[in-house]
Parts: structure tokens; sequence; C-alpha cells
């Protein structure tokens, strides 16, 4: 089985594609002018070690102590601080008087301001809440405007935020512990719009990928230029939604939008598939570009010679005729959106993923997550009936970890071990998350409760919490 779908039972209900790696055939140019440009030792981040392709065991898997919320410690096998920003034991307590999971979202959504002093943080309950990188709150949830789909930060003013409600397009301002909001656009032509699963504002920091519901029930996707007020690309879906658009994140057959680096569409749909709506699709204003017919999870940005690119496993699998440019076949390449046969292989042999992406030539790194959800196997609780302690059996090279890839594919840093029981649930999987300005990497993981979650949770089983790594 290539890819699965994984869907939360509660709070955001996101479902997300979880990939495999198998064989491949097909053909690939290397093209030489992605070779122009390399990887510069001065951009290599703070902390961290040169991938060996070796396998590190977890020390202390089950007894590992994770220090209190807004305290670091160092990674025992690479070396990064690493700093809890959240403690769900404690933090919050829900309707029901349990405590709350947290969570940083999504790996290709930058949970982390444009100044790098504040977060959005989610919880298993569908609330958002703002905290800073102490890990003291400085919006709660019930002072947060109620807005459908998600929230993206401005990319140069950290006190301001975006985002959906009605068919409205909103921006919030922050100050002295409250959020102000004003309208940027009313949408008339739609009876309401989204900030749908995935999408980041646009690396230029005008545009956001936002989906109107017509008149007729059909989805209009689009990008919107904030600064000049107007749409920059619209696609019409055949598909339609009954009911209101509000609220939901993955609207009828969209299931996650994502701009390219250069402010075009990239689409997934729901389902996988060679029909037009299906699969990821590239829209540049007159065609539907097949990028996957089976999906995978991607990022998009500009490689080191300013090619617009999507990050992701590639080759006749995913879309007839593509060859993986990695030993394996099914290695993680950087492929050029303008040209699908022009690839680099940037890590091979990895474990399932996540995938974060905001790169250009002056900051050249991809963040990777790996996690893994065998049953039996060593990311469940210790005191679940089908757990394993990590071996050289059975723990897999890259497995867990917290990573750092030049997009130029010359080199990897590891930078820590997520240490999450990521086989319990979907919010444990770490879906690693870089900043924009490519200083912190941004994580989620339940690893300070390796025997199983308290019990007075909001949700059996879920105990997640977020983690900060400065890299630069």
């Amino acid at each position: 089985m290539f890819c699965k779908k994984l869907v939360s039972l509660v709070g955001l209900a996101l479902v997300i594609s979880a990939c495999g790696n198998q064989g491949s055939s097909g053909q690939i140019n290397s093209s030489s002018s992605q070779k122009t440009a390399r990887y510069k030792t001065s951009d290599a981040p703070l902390c961290g070690k040169q991938d060996d392709k070796e396998t590190h065991l977890p020390p202390e898997w089950d007894s590992f102590r994770v220090p209190q919320r807004g305290q670091s410690f160092v990674d025992p096998v690479f070396g990064c601080s690493v700093k809890r920003l959240t403690d769900s034991s404690r933090d919050e307590t829900s309707w029901d008087g349990k405590h709350l999971a947290f969570m940083h979202y999504y790996s290709t959504l930058t949970p982390i301001n444009a100044n790098n002093s504040l977060l959005f943080i989610a919880a298993n309950d569908g609330s958002w809440r703002i905290k800073n990188v102490a890990g003291e709150t400085v919006i709660p949830a019930a002072k947060m405007p109620s807005f459908s789909g998600h929230p993206v930060w401005d990319a140069s003013d950290g006190n301001l935020f975006y985002y959906a409600s009605g068919n409205s397009l909103y921006q919030a301002s922050i100050s002295r512990g409250s959020v102000a909001s004003k309208v940027l656009h009313t949408f008339n032509e739609y009876n309401g719009v989204v900030s749908p699963d995935a999408a980041d504002l646009s690396q230029d920091g005008d545009h956001i990928a936002l989906v109107g519901q017509t008149a007729n029930k059909t989805l209009d996707v689009f990008v919107w230029s904030i600064a000049n007020q107007s749409k920059t690309s619209v696609y019409t879906t055949t598909c339609t939604i009954n009911g209101k658009i509000e609220g939901n994140a993955q609207p009828g057959c969209i299931h996650k939008l994502q701009l390219a680096a250069d402010n075009m569409l990239t689409i997934q749909f729901l389902r996988d598939g060679s029909e037009p709506e299906q699969g990821v699709r590239f829209w540049n204003g007159s065609t539907l570009v097949h990028l996957q017919d089976k999906t995978n999870h991607y990022d998009t940005g500009y490689d080191l010679n300013g090619k617009s690119v999507f990050i992701a496993s590639n080759n006749s699998s995913t879309l007839s005729g593509l060859r993986n440019p990695c030993s394996s076949g099914w290695g993680l390449d950087a492929r050029q959106l303008g040209n699908l046969q022009s690839a680099t292989c940037l890590l091979d042999h990895q474990p399932y993923w996540h995938v974060s992406f905001r790169g250009d030539s002056s900051r050249p790194w991809v963040a990777l997550s790996f996690f893994d959800d065998r049953k039996p196997g060593p990311e469940l609780f210790a005191t679940h009936a089908r757990y394993e302690k990590p071996t050289d059996a059975n723990w897999k090279i890259y497995e867990d970890e917290i990573m750092l890839a030049g997009v130029d594919g010359s080199v990897v840093y590891r930078l820590a071990q997520a240490r999450s029981r990521s086989a319990e649930n979907y919010w444990a999987q770490p879906r690693a998350a870089i900043s924009r300005d490519r200083k912190y990497v941004v994580f989620t993981s339940n690893m300070a409760f390796p025997n199983g979650c308290p019990s007075d949770m909001h949700v059996d089983g879920e105990c997640s919490d977020v983690y900060l790594i400065r890299i630069r």
C-alpha cells in the first residue's frame, strides 16, 4: 500500500496522507543548472550532526525526563537544545474539566510569527491560542476570533495575522493581550470563504490561498493579493458542497491547498487517481498539470537557482513516466514544477515523513520529520500490549528524528529525536515546521508521557506538547 489516510476523531478533523517507500521506474534528467549553486558551510545550523547514514537508537526511551514548560534539554544523540512550550497535563482544561493536548497544527504552515516571538498553538478540542517562545499564553483561546480553516501569520509584522470568516478575509492585530480584527475584503460573489488545510501565506508575504463557495455550490480555489486586493489565479471545481462552507478546513473535493513559490496554486484533491480533480495538480492558470496521481506529503519553495520546486517522494508510482533520483527509487526529491523530469535527491531510505520548506537561494533548508505507526513496534506507549523496546532489529534509520536537508541535496543534519509515540494517534506525529526566516524548527511530541497519558485527558491517549529548536 503506497498511501494511507489517517483521520483525527475530534477537534479539527483532518484527513492526512501518510506515505511509505517502495520501488520505481522511468526517466529523469538532473539538469546541470541545478548543480551550479551549492549549499555553503556558513549556512550550517547551530546544532546537530551531519548525517552518517547510521541508525541511532534513542537512549532512555522509556525513562527520559522532560523538563517543565519553558525549560530546555539537550538531545542526547544529536546535541540540539529543545525547549518545551506546553504541558498538556497542566496548562488548560476543556469544557469537561479534563486536560487538552496541544500541537502546532501542520508542517506546511509557519506556526511562529515574523519576529520569532509568538506561536499559534492548537488543541484537540479545535481551539487555538497564541503563546510566546517562553511557553506563556499571550492570547488565550477565549480571546481568539472564530475562523474557517486556520490563521496565517503576516510575513513581516509579528503582531499581525490573517483569517477567513463568513465570506470575508480579516486582518487581526495583537496588542496588550487582546486581538482587534478588521475586514480586508468581503467576497460578495461567495456564500463563504475558507483558508484550507496546509496553505500558508506566500513567500513574498502578499498572497493567500482561499476556497470560496459559489451560489450554485461549486468551489472556487483562488489566490488573493492582499496589497492589490485582487485575485491572481482562480480554478473552479466541478464538485459541489451542500450546506455552508464555514468551519470546513477541507471542503468538498479539496483536501489541501499549497502555494508554489511563485504564487501559483497546487491543489491536493480528496481522492487519488488520474482524473483531473484527483491527486495533486498544479493550476497554471489554464490547465491542471498532473504532479501526483498517488499523493504523499509535499511542500513547495525555490531551489538555490530560483526554480520553483515541490518536495516529495516522486516516481512512476506517483505519476507515470517519473523516475526518482535517489538510489532506492523511493527517496525524497526536490522536483521542478516547470520541468517534472528535473529532480535532485534530498534523502534516501526515509520512514514515513512530513516536510516543511520556505526556501530560496539564501535560505536552503528543508525541515523533515519522521514517524511510524507500526503495531507492534517502539512508537507505542510502554504500557501498550503491542509495545516493543527499540533495538537494532526494529528501529529504522532516521525514525522519529527531526532533520534539515539542503535543498540541493548536498548535506543533511540530524537535529534531535522527537521521542514521540506516533503510533498512538495522529497528533503524536512530530510534523516539524520551519520558521519563515529559518531560525527555528517547531515540532509536536508526546515524549513527556512514555508510559501513557494521564487519566484526565480530554481525549484518551492524546497528550502531545509543542517543542522548539533554535537552528540559526
